[in-house]
């Protein structure tokens, strides 16, 4: 960080401002740049001409960070989040994939070791050349007021995305000059120490608050999707002052009472404010109240089922479950059938062109030439509820849980079998019948069927269309130890691997094809839950600005039920959000499942202050040496034990990663986080 703050910007040459290497990394294919724009150019040159001016801003967005994938040597924006949560269990440790998922599950990361995740540079790089924008896009005068502005707002946005996305990663950041200091600057002007998160958090929320003045209401031409909006701001203001207002920043973090700074102030504040949830509440609902219901929905086909609701909450959706299919409202944001991002309404903020479109293969099973290296835990399978909203333990006589058997004919649903339809093929164990649509959108266990239809039929194995993981299956271990490319350990450990991400079309076999992907980085149903569990914080009214929020239980119920009846389950009652803690249980419930894989556990569950227990559960999984000749021993659940290093761990230094050794060695003053 130190090398980029001292180095001199206002005179010294640029080698092409951003590199080659950061074009690939472009938010979307109207942020690609013309090849001569790799040529060697002084700022002042870059900065004399409009067109030079907006590549510069188009290449900025390659630092926000791709949602869509986890591995550190796809492109140097993207982040572990997914994959190392305690809803996933990564396959990976070390050798010819690179992907140490481990290090981080087993409490391995030292600051001397990241396995390619130490973003630290990359990310202060990235604020250095905004502020550059910031600083000198005043000097072009090809460019129109107006245009400028929206620019301005663009550069402030991204801006406050790196911030806050050094923020999760390492807790409370040095914040910099906006303006790079000179080359004769004291050495000790340079040792800049962490800011206290809530100096860090009300930052990022003053230049958010500039870039929502700033940015455009909306994009209106299809080929600027993946440009800032007034509403991604906002959407990004709502995680922001959500994690703010959350135990861990906000009086529960005794355990780092000795991290001060060098006037001894906390780093975390350890004094509980009753405001942080207010604000939070009223930046959720600023965007609530712009959009109060959309969510995005596909309209019900002929065989989409009626779920099993009160007869009250069988009303078109949004006031009930009626009109719309509940798997495809859900999936089809994910896996590509919903090709425009600019037709979902739930969209706030996405990543166009995105690694997704190559890591879905990480998901998808061997049968289809997929590398199966991510797997869901038993106990995440188990979440998922029962088609009428019972979990498993209490489920009904109408929708059982039933702990052996299998299904005797084939079920489709929600459109056709060879197609776009699910269906739940004969043989398939009894247990994963009855359940609620994100599961089957979600969830791939043996019996799967996959459409595959790029997929030659010639090319279809001895399995056909259906992955199964037994041992001597296509899909099983023994087949992963034979395919070279696989390293003998890409099959699903557990039992159960990710479709959330797969089109009906996927196939990694030779002629098949991907549906093209984009990251959603914020979508509208995380503000939703970001909105309810911030009101049932609340104690009294509170003013935020010019927004009123307090404990609205009708309001509360009616938002959390828009996720729920999108879903096609039944909605919570006045009950549950009369109770406090109910309705804490509830939310977490609710924002594991709804968002699963999509990078936000990992965060829930450090900031809430549950990590301690969720990721220090023995991972449990099912019999993967078991035969297809003896399928009742595949489902015998058991510790996960097809590699060492399957199992997470968590200690209170596990809540931020450690500063880069690299770094504490160059800046005296910036503090390591305790335990390191």
């Amino acid at each position: 960080m130190i090398d980029y703050i001292k180095r001199k910007l206002k005179s010294a040459p640029i080698v092409a401002f951003i590199i080659g290497e950061a074009i690939s990394f472009s938010s979307c294919d109207f942020l690609d740049i013309e090849p001569y724009i790799t040529d060697l150019f002084t700022l002042d040159t870059v900065f004399s001409k409009q067109e030079y001016a907006q590549a510069y801003l188009h290449n900025l967005y390659g630092y926000i960070i791709d949602n869509g994938s986890y591995r550190y040597n796809a492109r140097p924006n993207t982040m572990p989040w997914g994959a190392i949560s305690d809803d996933c269990v990564p396959g990976y440790k070390r050798g010819g994939t690179g992907q140490n998922y481990a290090m981080f599950c087993n409490g391995e990361l030292t600051p001397e070791q990241y396995s390619g995740y130490d973003r630290w540079d990359y990310f202060y790089e990235g604020i250095r050349r905004a502020n550059t924008f910031l600083m000198r896009i005043n000097e072009c005068k090809e460019v129109t007021p107006i245009r400028r502005q929206e620019w301005i707002g663009e550069a402030t946005f991204i801006k406050a995305n790196i911030y806050f996305e050094l923020m999760l990663a390492w807790g409370p950041v040095p914040v910099v000059p906006n303006e790079p200091v000179d080359f004769d600057t004291p050495i000790d002007k340079l040792m800049i120490e962490r800011s206290t998160w809530d100096e860090c958090s009300n930052y990022v929320e003053g230049l958010l608050r500039q870039a929502i003045e700033l940015l455009p209401d909306a994009r209106l031409d299809v080929s600027e999707i993946g440009k800032a909006t007034k509403n991604a701001a906002r959407a990004v203001m709502s995680r922001l002052t959500l994690y703010t207002a959350s135990p861990l920043y906000n009086g529960s973090n005794s355990e780092f009472a000795a991290w001060k700074n060098n006037a001894g102030v906390p780093y975390l504040n350890p004094v509980f404010s009753m405001e942080k949830w207010a604000k939070a509440a009223a930046a959720a609902k600023e965007l609530v109240d712009i959009k109060p219901n959309d969510l995005y929905t596909v309209t019900a086909k002929l065989n989409t089922p009626v779920p099993p609701v009160p007869e009250a909450e069988l009303a078109p959706f949004p006031n009930g479950v009626g009109g719309i299919d509940h798997f495809h409202s859900y999936k089809d944001m994910f896996d590509g059938e919903c090709v425009q991002a600019s037709t979902n309404i739930e969209l706030l903020f996405t990543i166009q062109n995105s690694d997704l479109n190559d890591y879905t293969r990480y998901m998808d099973p061997g049968m289809i030439d997929g590398w199966s290296g991510m797997f869901f835990p038993q106990r995440i399978v188990d979440a998922y509820l029962m088609a009428d909203g019972r979990d498993i333990n209490n489920s009904s006589a109408d929708f059982p849980y039933e702990a052996s058997g299998y299904t005797e004919l084939d079920s489709t649903w929600s459109g056709e079998r060879t197609t776009d339809g699910f269906t739940l093929v004969t043989g398939t164990r009894k247990w994963y019948a009855n359940r609620e649509p994100r599961f089957y959108a979600t969830v791939a266990f043996n019996n799967s069927y996959y459409p595959s239809t790029s997929t030659r039929p010639d090319l279809v194995g001895a399995d056909g269309k259906v992955a199964k993981y037994f041992a001597n299956s296509v899909s099983g271990k023994e087949a992963a130890a034979q395919r070279p490319s696989a390293l003998g350990e890409e099959y699903p450990m557990t039992g159960y691997l990710c479709r959330k991400f797969t089109h009906y079309e996927d196939s990694w076999l030779s002629g098949g094809r991907r549906k093209k992907k984009y990251a959603i980085n914020y979508r509208m149903a995380e503000v939703y839950l970001n909105y309810v569990e911030a009101m049932n914080e609340l104690d009294g009214s509170h003013t935020v600005g010019d927004v009123t929020v307090s404990r609205n239980q009708q309001e509360m119920m009616r938002v959390f039920n828009l996720i729920r009846h999108r879903a096609g389950l039944p909605g919570i009652t006045a009950a549950d959000v009369s109770n406090k803690a109910k309705m804490r249980t509830l939310i977490e419930h609710e924002r594991l499942i709804e968002m699963m894989w999509e990078g936000r556990r990992y965060f829930d569950i450090r900031r809430n202050k549950t990590a301690i227990k969720h990721e220090n559960e023995p991972i449990m999984g099912l019999n993967l040496n078991a035969r297809s000749t003896a399928p009742d021993d595949y489902y015998y659940i058991s510790r996960a034990t097809e590699r060492s290093f399957l199992y997470k761990v968590f200690t209170t230094r596990m809540t931020f990663w450690p500063v880069p050794k690299h770094e504490i060695d160059k800046n005296y003053n910036l503090d390591q986080l305790i335990g390191y």
